[in-house]
């Protein structure tokens, strides 16, 4: 009786391994780039919600004083409102821009470096930006996203 001895192959070849590894590169790919456009998705959530907060305040100021604040936003002139919400992602303060008696609205411009900006206008105060009172008769609230084919999110004063 003779036995036959066959070689039994164990293990895998260069091509399936390089196929698997290839697999799981364009997976992986796929999972990181979602994992960052929701991160971008989430900041943009909270900059729209900062900005509504702060509108929701500054409505608050004007049927209290008759105006919008002429002066830096601060969490003194907007009484309640958190601290966090007037500073963006990066820390930097909101932009403040005032308009002495101008009719039209401004645009103030916001990019990933200043996130949000306020640019009051319709001001009857020869000293805007030094001084806070209740002089200007509407504002503009804006915000850069990152997520948005616009760039950028406004809120308008009601009034």
């Amino acid at each position: 009786m003779q036995k036959s001895i066959k070689k039994v192959q164990q293990g895998f070849t260069i091509i399936e391994l390089l196929i698997v590894i290839a697999i799981i590169g364009v997976l992986a790919g796929l999972v990181l780039n979602n994992f960052q456009g929701a991160q971008a998705k989430a900041r943009d959530v909270q900059r729209r919600t900062d900005l509504n907060s702060i509108h929701g305040k500054l409505e608050e100021y004007y049927n209290n004083n008759n105006g919008y604040p002429d002066g830096v936003l601060s969490t003194t002139i907007l009484a309640g409102m958190d601290a966090f919400a007037l500073k963006d992602a990066d820390g930097a303060d909101i932009v403040n821009s005032f308009a002495i008696s101008a009719a039209s609205a401004p645009n103030p411009t916001v990019a990933n470096t200043n996130e949000y900006a306020y640019a009051a206008y319709g001001c009857t105060s020869a000293t805007a930006q030094t001084t806070v009172g209740a002089t200007c008769t509407k504002y503009v609230l804006k915000t850069y996203l990152e997520k948005d084919p616009t760039g950028s999110f406004t809120k308008n004063s009601l009034n």
